[in-house]
């Protein structure tokens, strides 16, 4: 299909609910679109851009998702000459990856920026239909695991549905020049993400990062845009900045969401004009590099408070990436404790250890507000002090695990007996087995870590006195 010019094609917006694409309608008539129709009967769709053939189709998927797929997928078998272009509330991206499959051109989430939907609009260089049908059908005939190992996922350990669906949305929107923006807790492997885009990418250019927190506004046009001979005191020589070290490549700019309000302004013409002037040069450069952002902070609550910019936040997330946490996805966590492990052992030189069941099911129990990169740490240490062979946990009751294992306190206070005197060492054990059982809840191997004894040995204890059974155990 070539690409549609303002004026001469037919625009056909499908709103069931006549709200939230009235705004769009308005902005395409002022951007020099003028056959724009819209349509609100879903009954009457499919005959309407039969009768007035589209060159593209606008189609506004509401909660509850499922039900509109139905008549997505009689658009698109139907009327497969037209572009269908999925715009919906929801950010799923499995919604995103059942469209793109279905044979959808593109899929947008609401409020849209209305400069990215005309760039779908007119199929920019970037992007053809063709392409993204390959594409979708490639990525859902090669979704399983093993298939991903030989992929440019690779280094990324998983078995989580949730994250290989992240997998196959990625392999959709790689192949675009749009902007990406990755979300996630600090840790999540936000940065190990935006390098798997790029390689999916099959882009020629190289992979670069930069943390942009801390950076001021010259600072932050310096390392991207480089400076002029003589720009200021020292500039002895030209510069070049980030954004031209990454041409043709990704340039992945992290902790986006600390960007001061100046350095967002120059960003957004960056990505709006993909041009942009070195310090003290009049000379314009055009930028090749693919620009992917990510950032720990909740971006709507900063532009709710004003310190982040509506139009870039909605310039960004058009395609927008979100990881879960690692206490999310806490059946890959026996992988990644194999994984570095091995990774540790073989820098260290040392053989590779084996976890015991207990230090699995004590990891299993943490929540790791540091995430992948917490426990990375944390398995590097224990393989560096722990006998060869053997993974240990040193002093794992005092140990970033104790927020999970150890409550923040304990009343002790049931132990005082009516009569002042102190309470026998069998009654304290009792209530102390009794609490690590409620704390966690019913795990043996939990409760014995916190315990500091065997779980045979608190299984000894348990068969002896039948005072705690009353608590569940597993």
């Amino acid at each position: 299909m070539p690409p549609t010019q303002p004026g001469n094609e037919v625009i056909i917006l499908y709103d069931e609910q006549e709200r939230l694409m009235s705004g769009v309608c308005v902005q395409l008539f002022e951007k020099g679109f003028k056959r724009v129709f819209t349509i609100n009967d879903s009954a009457r769709i499919s005959t309407y851009v039969t009768d007035t053939p589209a060159a593209v189709v606008i189609y506004c998927l509401y909660p509850p998702v499922g039900r509109g797929i139905g008549l997505l997928t009689t658009v698109l078998q139907e009327h497969p000459a037209a572009k269908v272009i999925v715009v919906s509330k929801s950010n799923d991206h499995e919604n995103a990856e059942t469209c793109m499959a279905l044979g959808a051109f593109d899929y947008l989430t609401h409020p849209v920026d209305i400069n990215r939907l005309i760039s779908s609009i007119t199929g920019g260089p970037e992007k053809t239909f063709q392409h993204e049908q390959q594409s979708a059908v490639r990525v859902f005939t090669s979704s399983t695991a093993q298939e991903n190992s030989t992929s440019a996922f690779a280094q990324i350990v998983t078995r989580d549905r949730k994250l290989q669906s992240i997998f196959r949305y990625m392999e959709v929107i790689a192949p675009t020049t749009q902007p990406v923006l990755i979300t996630g807790e600090t840790g999540t492997g936000k940065e190990l993400i935006a390098r798997a885009l790029h390689n999916a990418s099959g882009r020629t250019g190289d992979f670069v990062s930069v943390n942009v927190a801390g950076l001021d506004d010259i600072m932050f046009s310096d390392t991207l845009f480089g400076h002029g001979r003589g720009s200021f005191t020292g500039a002895e020589r030209v510069r070049n900045g980030l954004i031209e070290t990454a041409a043709r490549g990704t340039l992945f700019l992290d902790e986006i969401g600390d960007l001061s309000i100046a350095s967002q302004v120059k960003l957004l013409r960056l990505l709006q004009e993909n041009e942009f002037y070195q310090l003290g040069s009049d000379r314009m450069i055009t930028a090749t590099a693919r620009i992917v952002v990510a950032t720990n902070c909740n971006l709507e609550k900063a532009l709710a408070s004003g310190t982040f910019r509506g139009d870039l936040y909605y310039r960004l997330c058009s395609h927008h990436i979100h990881l879960p946490a690692l206490r999310e996805r806490k059946n890959d966590i026996p992988l990644l404790v194999d994984y570095f492990s091995r990774e540790a052992a073989q820098e260290m030189r040392r053989p590779v250890p084996l976890p015991s069941a207990d230090i699995i099911e004590a990891l299993l129990q943490h929540k790791f507000p540091g995430n992948i990169r917490e426990l990375k740490g944390l398995i590097s240490n224990a393989v560096a002090t722990s006998p060869p062979g053997t993974l240990v946990i040193p002093k794992m009751k005092s140990s970033s695990l104790t927020s999970a294992v150890i409550p923040a306190g304990i009343d002790f206070s049931s132990l005082q007996q009516p009569s002042g005197r102190m309470p026998t060492l069998n009654e304290a054990e009792e209530f102390l087995i009794k609490e690590a059982l409620r704390v966690t809840a019913g795990n043996q191997r939990a409760a014995a870590l916190m315990l500091g004894i065997s779980r045979q040995a608190l299984n000894k204890r348990l068969q002896r006195d039948t005072n705690y059974l009353e608590s569940p155990r597993k």
